[in-house]
């Protein structure tokens, strides 16, 4: 099956200004911040702050599923299996939990520490996510607040976080909230992409780039390729490196397809491949 997209990149400059967008070429973003002068920022009524018990681990995959960053249970819990399974007792004190008033888990952040401290840098926020219903809704910079309350609490000095460019406007809400880039050459493109989407004054220093530079014309065919499919209410992954593989749940149920992408021609290859494992 040959898909041949003929909408040019520009046309996504104003379409595709949407809070996650896998449109975007990807680009893994860094940040730091130290713990001196941290906002503190109430939740709306009806919200509450709790931490981890045990069993959480289902609400903190159903939070990432629900957020568009995993497809499946399945997924999310072999991604919390690989990151929390070995200091499952540590979330009961670092991982933090918005409830609303029905007592339902609706977004969730990590205060982690970093594996690779770097001077007083040993602190790592992790997994900030929000359910898609619950988006908007002023949830999100408490809920960072907190994770760095917390992690002051816990002794740390400073954090980072990792971050990447289809979450654009989740990176907006850290910039607001005190976080800095550390830039380098490998992840400058990002940065160019956020600040053509934030305009944030954090990014003054960074050049601008033409707004069709933004887009990854694989990305691109590929979500034209699906929203003309499926419809436009999916969640869908690609694997590039890992794959190539694309993955889309629509209607709870998942299908991962096999592609191979050549002379800006997208090309399904099988409708019957296999979930790339995390690692």
């Amino acid at each position: 099956m040959n898909i041949i997209i003929n909408k040019s990149l520009n046309d996504y400059g104003s379409d595709y200004m949407k809070s996650i967008n896998r449109t975007l070429k990807y680009v893994d973003l860094l940040l730091v911040r130290g713990l001196d002068d941290i906002p503190v920022m109430s939740l709306p009524e009806g919200f509450s702050f709790v931490l981890f018990q045990d069993g959480d681990e289902k609400n903190w995959v159903d939070i990432e599923v629900s957020s568009g960053e995993f497809l499946s249970f399945e997924e999310g819990m072999e991604a919390f299996n690989y990151y929390y399974g070995n200091c499952y007792e540590e979330l009961k004190k670092r991982c933090i939990f918005i409830e609303n008033d029905e007592g339902e888990k609706v977004a969730t952040a990590t205060a982690f520490y970093a594996e690779q401290p770097i001077g007083d840098i040993s602190g790592y926020v992790h997994w900030v996510s929000v359910k898609k219903e619950y988006q908007g809704k002023g949830l999100s910079k408490p809920l960072v607040s907190k994770a760095l309350l917390k992690m002051k609490e816990l002794g740390h000095k400073g954090t980072f976080l990792h971050t990447q460019t289809h979450t654009w406007l989740a990176v907006k809400v850290y910039l607001d909230m005190g976080f800095v880039p550390i830039l380098n050459k490998n992840d400058y493109l990002g940065w160019q992409i956020i600040k053509n989407l934030t305009n944030h004054k954090t990014l003054d220093n960074v050049v601008s780039i033409p707004n069709d530079k933004m887009y990854e014309p694989l990305y691109v065919k590929t979500e034209e390729y699906l929203k003309s499919r499926f419809g436009d209410s999916i969640e869908y992954k690609v694997w590039d490196e890992k794959g190539p593989i694309i993955g889309v749940r629509k209607d709870g149920n998942v299908s991962f397809f096999e592609y191979s992408f050549e002379n800006g021609e997208l090309k399904i290859v099988s409708e019957e491949a296999e979930r790339p494992k995390l690692r």
